[in-house]
């Protein structure tokens, strides 16, 4: 036996999709950052909540009186194209007239007087359209149109349905402005930060060659001693902005890579080749551990200081080894030592030989460490131990 539909309940069941349809976008609205893709799918599930064949997203362009079709369904490709297609704005479309009436409008399109239908409203032959305005925090974006090809009413739920939606698209589009801005100025800072660091390092190379200068015209040898100390000290830190420059970083530096660069270079500048086996040699055994850019300046200080005074002082014929070695001991830390195989220095002479190796107590409170100091059978040795964010710490193999 037919059974004719009952109204209450194909109303009730085109409620129930509607709000299916509009937790399902509520979901892509917070989730996606693609705001095409937002449009596009607040189109298809419009048309669903609707039932209807068209559904259209247009954008009101700035300084124009024009609107720019953003995403549409059920309107084909000969007809508009989204992205591309305009259709005019105030009194010369559904979408322009919703603008400028700032409410929702209901146009029954053969009979419409108060504005002219746009030409793709014509060749879809749209008999009812409906259309509410998108409403950003600082301005209206445009406007949520549906569109049937038959004679419907849109009921007082209906509209609240769209407007709904189109509140839900408005904070929508506000998020992903929002997120694009902040991304534009993080790369901003990035850029801005990298330009710092580059300048930064030429600043330190002058200031390094000023100091040799005077260096090499100073008349006292201790005069000439301290001038090149404060030079090597300079140049650490110029090679700490050099590499966040080279590698594109902004706060984290791989001890590693730097310590290794460091060292080779204070090798050089006492006249030693890192692996010339009839001089003083270089071992270096060092993973990959990331600290921030200050603590990196406090541990290169520290190395620098070091070094420098194990090839100063530890060797008197020119031959031994110095020992750099980094390593991961235990979650959250890590110990580095800087060792020699030389003469070896008494405590109370490291204690008052020269203000490089007084700074260490300091440096070593910057690096957020502990420092230990210790004569060997043969040589010298200072250890540093870190402790190291898990988020910063990389897990390379040892170089060198």
């Amino acid at each position: 036996m037919f059974r004719s539909p009952d109204p209450l309940e194909d109303r009730l069941r085109a409620w129930s999709e509607q709000q299916a349809a509009l937790a399902e976008f509520g979901l892509v609205a917070l989730q996606s950052e693609d705001l095409d893709a937002i449009l596009q799918r607040a189109c298809e599930l419009v048309a669903r909540g609707f039932r209807a064949p068209i559904a259209k997203v247009l954008e009101a362009l700035p300084g124009k009186d024009e609107l720019l079709l953003r995403a549409a369904v059920g309107v084909p490709s000969e007809v508009a194209t989204t992205g591309k297609t305009i259709v005019p704005g105030g009194h010369g479309s559904a979408a322009g007239y919703t603008m400028l009436a700032d409410e929702p409008v209901i146009s029954h399109v053969p009979t419409e007087t108060r504005f002219e239908p746009s030409e793709v409203v014509r060749q879809m032959s749209v008999v009812v359209s409906l259309n509410v305005l998108i409403l950003c925090k600082d301005r209206a974006y445009g406007t949520l149109e549906v569109d049937c090809q038959d004679e419907r009413e849109f009921t007082t739920a209906g509209i609240s349905f769209l407007q709904t939606y189109a509140n839900l698209l408005g904070a929508a589009i506000d998020r992903h402005r929002a997120h694009h801005q902040l991304a534009a100025a993080a790369t901003e800072r990035a850029v801005l930060l990298r330009e710092l660091q580059h300048r930064a390092q030429n600043d330190m190379a002058v200031v390094t060659s000023f100091l040799r200068m005077e260096a090499r015209r100073a008349e006292r040898s201790e005069t000439r001693q301290r001038l090149e100390s404060v030079g090597q000290r300079v140049e650490s830190l110029a090679l700490i902005y050099g590499r966040l420059y080279q590698s594109g970083a902004t706060h984290a530096v791989d001890l590693a890579g730097y310590l290794a660069e460091l060292v080779k270079q204070r090798f050089l500048m006492h006249g030693h080749e890192p692996d010339d086996d009839s001089s003083i040699r270089l071992h270096l055994r060092l993973v990959s551990v990331e600290v921030s850019h200050d603590r990196a300046v406090a541990v290169g200080l520290i190395v620098n200081e070091l070094v420098t005074n194990s090839l100063k002082y530890a060797f008197p014929l020119r031959r031994g080894a110095v020992t750099v070695s980094l390593e991961r001991t235990e979650p959250g830390k890590a110990c580095l030592i800087v060792a020699d195989d030389g003469i070896g220095m008494p405590a109370e002479q490291f204690r008052g030989h020269g203000t490089g190796l007084e700074l260490i107590p300091l440096l070593t409170k910057m690096a957020g460490g502990e420092f230990r100091r210790e004569e060997r059978d043969t040589g010298t040795a200072g250890t540093l131990t870190l402790g190291i964010p898990d988020c910063l710490t990389g897990s390379g193999d040892p170089s060198g």
